[in-house]
């Protein structure tokens, strides 16, 4: 799996391991002990992936139905990989 580090705009800074990327998505479980209600308060923010910065933006935090100090985040690319 790749590492991401995900930094949100006012807000932590959270590692993960990168689950699945797309064209303009990105999918991540980082454990954290941030509730779905407090992620949520959170819109943007940046992640870098293999050395490489990304603007993004935070779809959704759902926690693991197995540990709830996990969670799967959904990201949406302000600019699509090609």
């Amino acid at each position: 799996m790749t590492d991401a580090t995900l930094t949100l705009e006012d807000g932590p800074e959270l590692l993960g391991e990168v689950v699945d990327t797309g064209g303009d998505y990105i999918r991540i479980k980082t454990r954290t002990e941030m509730t779905q209600d407090q992620l949520a308060q959170y819109a943007e923010g940046m992640i870098e992936i293999d050395g490489k910065a990304q603007k993004v933006m935070l779809e959704s935090a759902m926690p693991l139905p197995d540990d709830e100090e996990v969670m799967e985040l959904t990201m949406r690319r302000f600019t699509p990989s090609a």
